[in-house]
Protein backbone atom coordinates (compact mmCIF):
# COMPACT_ATOMS: atom_id res chain seq x y z
CA UNK A 1 0.00 0.00 0.00
CA UNK A 2 2.80 2.44 0.56
CA UNK A 3 4.17 2.19 -2.52
CA UNK A 4 1.16 2.22 -4.18
CA UNK A 5 0.50 4.89 -7.54
CA UNK A 6 -3.06 6.25 -6.11
CA UNK A 7 -5.68 7.07 -9.49
CA UNK A 8 -7.01 10.23 -9.68
CA UNK A 9 -9.84 10.64 -7.73
CA UNK A 10 -13.09 13.10 -6.82
CA UNK A 11 -11.49 14.04 -4.03
CA UNK A 12 -7.44 14.45 -3.61
CA UNK A 13 -6.40 17.36 -0.96
CA UNK A 14 -2.98 17.52 -2.66
CA UNK A 15 -4.76 18.61 -6.02
CA UNK A 16 -7.27 20.95 -4.07
CA UNK A 17 -4.34 22.55 -2.07
CA UNK A 18 -3.85 21.39 1.39
CA UNK A 19 -3.34 24.74 2.96
CA UNK A 20 -6.52 25.77 2.22
CA UNK A 21 -8.61 22.49 2.11
CA UNK A 22 -7.46 21.48 5.58
CA UNK A 23 -8.91 24.53 7.25
CA UNK A 24 -11.92 24.35 5.24
CA UNK A 25 -12.18 20.46 6.50
CA UNK A 26 -11.74 21.84 9.81
CA UNK A 27 -14.72 24.51 9.55
CA UNK A 28 -16.60 22.06 8.01
CA UNK A 29 -16.62 19.61 10.90
CA UNK A 30 -16.90 22.73 13.72
CA UNK A 31 -19.76 24.40 12.07
CA UNK A 32 -22.32 21.68 11.97
CA UNK A 33 -20.94 19.87 14.87
CA UNK A 34 -23.94 20.02 17.16
CA UNK A 35 -26.59 18.73 14.77
CA UNK A 36 -23.99 15.84 13.47
CA UNK A 37 -23.47 14.43 17.33
CA UNK A 38 -27.25 14.94 18.47
CA UNK A 39 -28.12 12.43 15.64
CA UNK A 40 -25.26 9.91 16.57
CA UNK A 41 -26.60 10.64 20.50
CA UNK A 42 -29.91 9.35 19.42
CA UNK A 43 -28.47 5.95 17.80
CA UNK A 44 -27.53 4.99 21.58
CA UNK A 45 -24.90 2.78 20.73
CA UNK A 46 -23.23 0.86 23.95
CA UNK A 47 -20.61 2.37 25.43
CA UNK A 48 -18.57 -0.66 24.36
CA UNK A 49 -19.45 -0.48 20.61
CA UNK A 50 -16.98 -0.65 17.80
CA UNK A 51 -17.21 2.02 15.30
CA UNK A 52 -15.35 1.74 11.91
CA UNK A 53 -15.25 5.46 10.19
CA UNK A 54 -15.08 5.44 6.46
CA UNK A 55 -13.22 8.67 4.67
CA UNK A 56 -12.00 9.62 7.80
CA UNK A 57 -10.01 12.42 6.62
CA UNK A 58 -8.30 14.36 8.72
CA UNK A 59 -10.38 12.66 11.68
CA UNK A 60 -12.12 16.08 13.25
CA UNK A 61 -15.02 13.62 13.79
CA UNK A 62 -13.21 10.50 14.84
CA UNK A 63 -12.17 12.26 17.51
CA UNK A 64 -15.95 12.76 18.47
CA UNK A 65 -16.84 9.51 17.69
CA UNK A 66 -14.30 7.50 20.06
CA UNK A 67 -15.89 9.71 23.10
CA UNK A 68 -19.39 8.13 22.78
CA UNK A 69 -18.05 4.63 22.81
CA UNK A 70 -14.96 5.16 25.80
CA UNK A 71 -15.19 1.60 26.71
CA UNK A 72 -15.45 0.15 22.86
CA UNK A 73 -12.88 1.81 19.49
CA UNK A 74 -12.64 3.64 16.45
CA UNK A 75 -11.60 2.48 13.76
CA UNK A 76 -10.55 5.44 11.07
CA UNK A 77 -10.28 4.29 7.37
CA UNK A 78 -9.13 6.73 4.47
CA UNK A 79 -6.51 6.38 1.63
CA UNK A 80 -4.54 9.73 1.93
CA UNK A 81 -1.43 9.11 3.83
CA UNK A 82 -1.67 12.64 4.76
CA UNK A 83 -5.01 12.94 6.21
CA UNK A 84 -4.22 9.95 8.34
CA UNK A 85 -0.87 12.01 9.76
CA UNK A 86 -3.19 14.74 10.91
CA UNK A 87 -5.65 12.50 12.11
CA UNK A 88 -3.19 10.34 14.36
CA UNK A 89 -1.50 13.78 15.43
CA UNK A 90 -5.15 14.50 16.79
CA UNK A 91 -6.21 11.49 18.41
CA UNK A 92 -2.30 11.88 20.25
CA UNK A 93 -2.56 15.07 21.28
CA UNK A 94 -6.58 14.79 22.59
CA UNK A 95 -5.04 11.65 24.63
CA UNK A 96 -7.67 9.31 22.45
CA UNK A 97 -6.74 5.86 23.22
CA UNK A 98 -9.55 3.89 21.79
CA UNK A 99 -8.76 5.04 18.28
CA UNK A 100 -6.25 3.16 15.23
CA UNK A 101 -6.31 4.37 11.77
CA UNK A 102 -5.98 2.18 8.76
CA UNK A 103 -5.03 3.11 5.13
CA UNK A 104 -7.02 1.31 2.44
CA UNK A 105 -9.51 2.40 0.30
CA UNK A 106 -13.26 2.76 1.31
CA UNK A 107 -14.71 -0.41 -0.63
CA UNK A 108 -11.82 -2.80 0.49
CA UNK A 109 -10.90 -2.81 3.93
CA UNK A 110 -8.77 -4.92 5.72
CA UNK A 111 -10.74 -5.10 8.07
CA UNK A 112 -13.06 -8.42 9.68
CA UNK A 113 -16.59 -8.91 8.72
CA UNK A 114 -19.75 -8.68 10.94
CA UNK A 115 -18.20 -6.67 14.00
CA UNK A 116 -19.00 -3.15 13.61
CA UNK A 117 -22.07 -1.98 15.58
CA UNK A 118 -21.96 1.14 13.15
CA UNK A 119 -20.12 1.61 10.02
CA UNK A 120 -20.41 5.52 9.01
CA UNK A 121 -19.68 7.52 5.61
CA UNK A 122 -19.74 11.16 6.00
CA UNK A 123 -19.24 13.17 2.70
CA UNK A 124 -17.58 9.89 0.99
CA UNK A 125 -20.12 8.66 -1.01
CA UNK A 126 -20.39 11.62 -3.46
CA UNK A 127 -16.53 11.00 -4.27
CA UNK A 128 -16.52 7.41 -4.83
CA UNK A 129 -16.98 6.20 -8.38
CA UNK A 130 -18.59 3.14 -7.58
CA UNK A 131 -20.56 4.12 -4.69
CA UNK A 132 -22.45 0.56 -4.22
CA UNK A 133 -19.44 -1.34 -3.42
CA UNK A 134 -18.77 1.11 -0.64
CA UNK A 135 -22.00 0.69 0.45
CA UNK A 136 -21.63 -3.29 0.05
CA UNK A 137 -18.53 -3.01 2.30
CA UNK A 138 -20.44 -0.94 4.75
CA UNK A 139 -23.04 -4.01 4.87
CA UNK A 140 -19.87 -6.74 5.39
CA UNK A 141 -18.42 -5.13 8.16
CA UNK A 142 -21.53 -3.87 10.18
CA UNK A 143 -22.44 -6.91 12.64
CA UNK A 144 -25.87 -8.78 12.15
CA UNK A 145 -28.59 -5.85 13.56
CA UNK A 146 -25.81 -2.91 13.16
CA UNK A 147 -25.86 0.12 11.84
CA UNK A 148 -25.00 1.51 8.68
CA UNK A 149 -25.22 5.18 8.11
CA UNK A 150 -24.10 7.05 5.08
CA UNK A 151 -24.21 11.04 4.99
CA UNK A 152 -23.90 13.20 2.49
CA UNK A 153 -24.72 15.78 0.52
CA UNK A 154 -26.86 17.28 -2.92
CA UNK A 155 -26.33 20.62 -5.02
CA UNK A 156 -29.73 20.32 -6.02
CA UNK A 157 -30.43 21.04 -2.50
CA UNK A 158 -28.30 24.09 -2.63
CA UNK A 159 -30.24 27.23 -2.34
CA UNK A 160 -28.77 30.78 -2.10
CA UNK A 161 -31.10 33.89 -2.41
CA UNK A 162 -30.30 36.72 -3.96
CA UNK A 163 -28.66 34.21 -6.23
CA UNK A 164 -25.71 35.67 -7.61
CA UNK A 165 -25.11 35.82 -11.23
CA UNK A 166 -22.63 32.65 -12.38
CA UNK A 167 -24.24 30.21 -9.55
CA UNK A 168 -25.65 27.99 -11.65
CA UNK A 169 -22.64 27.90 -14.02
CA UNK A 170 -20.25 27.65 -11.19
CA UNK A 171 -22.39 24.26 -9.70
CA UNK A 172 -22.61 22.57 -13.21
CA UNK A 173 -19.20 23.52 -13.98
CA UNK A 174 -17.69 21.67 -10.80
CA UNK A 175 -20.45 18.97 -10.95
CA UNK A 176 -18.87 18.26 -14.49
CA UNK A 177 -15.73 17.97 -12.96
CA UNK A 178 -16.55 15.82 -10.25
CA UNK A 179 -18.18 13.41 -12.52
CA UNK A 180 -15.41 13.26 -14.79
CA UNK A 181 -13.18 12.43 -11.86
CA UNK A 182 -15.85 9.64 -10.93
CA UNK A 183 -17.43 11.62 -8.38
CA UNK A 184 -21.54 12.54 -7.83
CA UNK A 185 -22.96 15.86 -7.20
CA UNK A 186 -26.24 14.86 -6.51
CA UNK A 187 -25.26 11.32 -4.64
CA UNK A 188 -28.11 12.61 -1.99
CA UNK A 189 -30.92 11.97 -3.32
CA UNK A 190 -29.69 8.39 -3.66
CA UNK A 191 -28.43 7.06 -0.73
CA UNK A 192 -31.44 5.29 0.46
CA UNK A 193 -31.71 3.45 -2.82
CA UNK A 194 -27.85 2.65 -2.86
CA UNK A 195 -28.61 0.59 0.85
CA UNK A 196 -32.20 -0.70 -0.26
CA UNK A 197 -29.80 -2.47 -2.94
CA UNK A 198 -27.68 -3.41 -0.84
CA UNK A 199 -30.28 -5.51 1.18
CA UNK A 200 -30.27 -3.43 4.40
CA UNK A 201 -33.63 -3.08 6.36
CA UNK A 202 -35.11 -0.63 8.78
CA UNK A 203 -33.82 2.28 5.78
CA UNK A 204 -34.19 5.91 7.00
CA UNK A 205 -33.64 9.18 5.36
CA UNK A 206 -33.26 12.22 7.60
CA UNK A 207 -32.58 15.55 5.78
CA UNK A 208 -30.87 18.34 7.96
CA UNK A 209 -31.10 21.91 7.39
CA UNK A 210 -27.26 23.58 7.04
CA UNK A 211 -28.21 27.47 6.83
CA UNK A 212 -26.53 30.83 6.65
CA UNK A 213 -28.65 31.35 9.73
CA UNK A 214 -26.61 29.11 11.51
CA UNK A 215 -23.31 30.06 10.65
CA UNK A 216 -23.26 33.35 8.39
CA UNK A 217 -22.95 33.71 4.98
CA UNK A 218 -19.39 33.88 4.76
CA UNK A 219 -18.72 30.27 6.52
CA UNK A 220 -22.04 29.07 4.70
CA UNK A 221 -19.96 30.01 0.90
CA UNK A 222 -16.38 28.72 2.01
CA UNK A 223 -17.49 25.17 2.99
CA UNK A 224 -20.27 24.79 0.13
CA UNK A 225 -18.64 26.11 -2.66
CA UNK A 226 -15.14 26.69 -1.43
CA UNK A 227 -14.08 23.05 -2.36
CA UNK A 228 -15.02 24.26 -6.18
CA UNK A 229 -12.33 26.85 -6.42
CA UNK A 230 -9.55 23.89 -7.17
CA UNK A 231 -12.48 21.49 -8.49
CA UNK A 232 -13.33 23.26 -11.72
CA UNK A 233 -11.90 22.95 -14.99
CA UNK A 234 -10.91 26.43 -15.93
CA UNK A 235 -12.29 25.67 -19.37
CA UNK A 236 -15.47 25.20 -18.57
CA UNK A 237 -15.34 28.12 -15.81
CA UNK A 238 -12.51 30.93 -15.30
CA UNK A 239 -11.09 30.82 -11.94
CA UNK A 240 -11.56 34.89 -11.76
CA UNK A 241 -15.00 34.04 -12.50
CA UNK A 242 -15.60 31.41 -9.84
CA UNK A 243 -14.03 33.63 -7.24
CA UNK A 244 -15.89 36.46 -8.35
CA UNK A 245 -19.72 34.03 -7.48
CA UNK A 246 -18.36 33.43 -4.30
CA UNK A 247 -16.80 36.45 -2.87
CA UNK A 248 -20.60 37.91 -4.40
CA UNK A 249 -21.97 35.09 -1.85
CA UNK A 250 -20.03 36.21 1.31
CA UNK A 251 -20.87 39.89 0.60
CA UNK A 252 -24.20 38.92 1.38
CA UNK A 253 -23.67 38.68 4.83
CA UNK A 254 -23.99 42.35 4.75
CA UNK A 255 -27.61 41.70 3.47
CA UNK A 256 -30.17 41.21 6.48
CA UNK A 257 -32.53 40.21 3.92
CA UNK A 258 -29.79 37.38 2.28
CA UNK A 259 -30.58 33.65 2.93
CA UNK A 260 -29.09 30.30 1.65
CA UNK A 261 -29.30 26.70 2.66
CA UNK A 262 -27.59 23.00 1.73
CA UNK A 263 -29.53 19.87 2.70
CA UNK A 264 -26.98 16.97 4.52
CA UNK A 265 -28.90 13.20 3.72
CA UNK A 266 -28.61 11.24 6.55
CA UNK A 267 -29.54 7.77 5.02
CA UNK A 268 -29.55 4.46 7.64
CA UNK A 269 -30.28 0.94 7.50
CA UNK A 270 -29.61 -2.40 9.71
CA UNK A 271 -27.84 -5.39 8.43
CA UNK A 272 -30.70 -8.08 8.83
CA UNK A 273 -30.06 -10.75 11.60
Amino acid sequence: MEDQVLPARSYDIEQLDPSTELPRLALQAKAALDLELAFLRRLKLPEDATIVDLGCGPGHITAHLSRLVPRGQVIGVDIDEGLLAQARAQASAQGLHNVRFVRTWAHDAPLPSGQADLVYARFLLQHHPEPREVVAEMYRLARPGGLVVALDTDDGALVIHPEPAGLQRLLAAAAKAQRQRGGDRQVGRKLRGYLAQEGLHALQVDLVPFTSELVGMRTFAEICLGFKRKLVDPADMEPAAVEAVIEAVTHLDARPTAFAHALVYVAQGRRPG
